[in-house]
C-alpha cells in the first residue's frame, strides 16, 4: 500500500493536535481555560504550570491516539483508512476536553486558594460607525478571483469532455465518466466559496468594543484584528480551490499521482504557517489582548467555558476569551442557524462525495 494518503492525513491529524494544544496559549492572557485571572496573576507559576500540564496531556493522549491509527492503518485495515483517522480526531478532541476539565479545574481551586478577586467591568464604548467610515474586511469581490479559478476548472473539463477518458482512475478510485463525475468538485469548490463568504460576512458584523480609555488605539486594533483574519480566511479559501483543482486535473486529464500528494502537502504546510504567523502578529501587536467588556464574565461561558450563551448581549459575534477568532452567543436566535449550518458543511459534502466513491 502507497504511504503518501498515510503521511497527508497524519500531518492533518498533527496540525489539528497541535491547535488544540496550543489554544490554553492563546486569546487573553488573562484568562486561563474560561477562568478571568488579575492581571499579576499572569506570571505565577502556578498558572504557568496548569497551561504546560494541559498542553502536555493533551498531546500525549493525541500521540498514543495517532500512533494507534497508523498501526490499524498500515498494518490491518487499509480500506478503513478514513474512518480510523477520522474516529483518531474525535478522540483526540474528546481527550483535550478531558484535559481542559482536569486543568480548568485546578485553574478553579487556584483562584479561590490564592483569593484572587476580579472587579467587574461596566464602562465599555462601541464603535457604531466603525463599518460605515471604514473597511474592517476584505470586499466580497476579492472572492471573484476564486471564482475564476472554479470557473477556469469548470471551461476545461467542458472543452476536454471529448478527451476524457470513459473511465477514470484517481489513487484507489475508479469510475465511469458522467457529467457528475467530472462537475463534482465543482460543487465542491462553488460549496467552499459559499462558506468563506459567509464567514467574511460575519467577521464584518463582529461587534467592535472600544476601550473608553483609548478609544482611537483600540478601534484600529478592532480593525486590524479582522482585516487580518479576513485576509486569512480569503487566502485559505483560494488555496483550497486550487487544491480541489488540481485534485480535478489528476482524475480527468491523467497529471501525475504524485501532484495529488505534494499539493496537499504544500496546503497543510502552508495553511499552517500561515495560521501561526497570524497568531504570532496578533500576539506581538497586542491585538489578541483587546477586551470585549459584556463578554468577560465567568458566568456566561458555559461547557469548560467554551461556548458563550448571554440573553443580554445583543452580539451574535463575541471574541473567543481563551482561543483564536469568535465564538457565537448562543442565546441569539441566529446563532442557531449559524451553528446549524456550519454541521451541515460536512454532510452536504459527503452527500456530494460519496455517491461518486460507491460507483
Amino acid at each position: 500500500m502507497a504511504q503518501q494518503p498515510v503521511i497527508l492525513i497524519s500531518s492533518f491529524y498533527v496540525m489539528i493536535v497541535l491547535m488544540l494544544s496550543l489554544q490554553v496559549y492563546l486569546g487573553l492572557r488573562t484568562v486561563l481555560l474560561g477562568i478571568v485571572l488579575p492581571e499579576e496573576a499572569v506570571q505565577d507559576p502556578a498558572v504557568r504550570a496548569i497551561r504546560r500540564n494541559y498542553a502536555m496531556l493533551t498531546s500525549g493522549f493525541a500521540a498514543i491516539v495517532g500512533a494507534g491509527a497508523c498501526f490499524l492503518w498500515l498494518r490491518h485495515l487499509p480500506a478503513w483508512g478514513l474512518l480510523i483517522w477520522t474516529a483518531a480526531i474525535m478522540l483526540s478532541i474528546i481527550g483535550s476536553g478531558f484535559a481542559m476539565w482536569i486543568s480548568r479545574m485546578s485553574a478553579m481551586r487556584l483562584k479561590a486558594a490564592r483569593g484572587w478577586e476580579i472587579a467587574r467591568q461596566s464602562k465599555r464604548a462601541a464603535s457604531l460607525m466603525a463599518g460605515r467610515r471604514h473597511r474592517p474586511v476584505l470586499s466580497p469581490w476579492w472572492y471573484s478571483v476564486n471564482a475564476a479559478v472554479m470557473a477556469l476548472c469548470i471551461f476545461f473539463a467542458a472543452m476536454k469532455w471529448d478527451t476524457i477518458p470513459q473511465v477514470l482512475i484517481l489513487g484507489n478510485f475508479i469510475f465511469n465518466k458522467s457529467v457528475w463525475i467530472v462537475f463534482v468538485l465543482n460543487m465542491v469548490q462553488a460549496l467552499n466559496i459559499t462558506v468563506f463568504l459567509c464567514y467574511n460576512r460575519l467577521i464584518s458584523r463582529a461587534r467592535t468594543s472600544l476601550d473608553p480609555e483609548d478609544r482611537e488605539g483600540s478601534l484600529q486594533k478592532q480593525l486590524a484584528h479582522k482585516r487580518i483574519h479576513s485576509i486569512l480566511a480569503w487566502a485559505a479559501s483560494l488555496l483550497m480551490i486550487v487544491f480541489v483543482g488540481v485534485a480535478q486535473a489528476i482524475g480527468l486529464y491523467g497529471w501525475k499521482g504524485n501532484l495529488l500528494f505534494f499539493s496537499g502537502m504544500s496546503l497543510l504546510a502552508v495553511l499552517f504557517v500561515a495560521l501561526i504567523g497570524v497568531m504570532l502578529y496578533l500576539r506581538i501587536k497586542g491585538i489578541d489582548q483587546l477586551r470585549d467588556i459584556p463578554s468577560m464574565e465567568e458566568r456566561h461561558w458555559k461547557w469548560l467555558g467554551s461556548i458563550y450563551v448571554n440573553p443580554e448581549d445583543p452580539a451574535l459575534l463575541v471574541p473567543n476569551i481563551h482561543s483564536f477568532g469568535w465564538t457565537v452567543n448562543m442565546a441569539n436566535p441566529r446563532s442557531k442557524i449559524i451553528v446549524a449550518a456550519t454541521a451541515a458543511i460536512p454532510v452536504i459534502e459527503c452527500i456530494l462525495i460519496l455517491p461518486v466513491i460507491h460507483k
